[in-house]
């Protein structure tokens, strides 16, 4: 038990520490949703607010051939392209949960482990008020950052994009490492 402890504490420590030294400068946003438009609208708008400031980042929907799933960014070839025209940081966003307030996973799962889950949560759904995302960034396939999001006031799926685009912003400045 005193292993699984230390064991458990060493991840901890090293994870805080990788994400200290953690300073996004480029990545490619990986929205992790059933529905393609969800996927296709979460990624264009973080790809847009990302380029806003600075970070130069691409949505995998451009590599990802219709009907396919996101695990194929998993293939060595893909990868090696991605990495010869720069991008080592991979942007996981998925939907945490509606109506509660959500903390950031603490363990984080490994690169190839979290591109096989699948999405149990739409972007949107009828009677919400708010939705947590969740971002998990990784670097060279190893996990060196997570966060989450609340995007309140919500009536329609339109809103979520329109608040993320007035919100997140200002959100991203404040707690990211940019």
């Amino acid at each position: 038990m005193k292993v699984l402890f230390a064991l458990v504490s060493a991840l901890l420590i090293s994870n805080t520490f990788i994400a200290q030294n953690f300073k996004l400068k480029e990545c490619v946003v990986i929205g992790q949703f059933d529905k393609p438009e969800d996927r296709y609208a979460i990624e264009v708008t973080f790809c847009e607010l990302f380029n806003a400031l600075k970070v130069k980042a691409v949505p995998s929907s451009n590599y990802i051939k219709q009907g396919s799933g996101i695990a194929t960014l998993l293939s060595d070839s893909l990868m090696n392209d991605l990495t010869h025209k720069g991008f080592s940081t991979y942007c996981l966003i998925n939907v945490k949960g509606y109506d509660k307030r959500f903390k950031k996973s603490e363990l984080l799962p490994g690169f190839d482990e979290a591109m096989e889950r699948a999405s149990i949560y739409n972007l949107y759904k009828d009677d919400i008020a708010s939705v947590t995302l969740e971002f998990i960034f990784y670097q060279n396939k190893t996990p060196v950052f997570s966060d989450v999001f609340k995007v309140s006031n919500i009536g329609e799926r339109d809103d979520v994009i329109k608040r993320i685009k007035k919100k997140a912003p200002k959100y991203i400045l404040k707690n990211w490492n940019l």
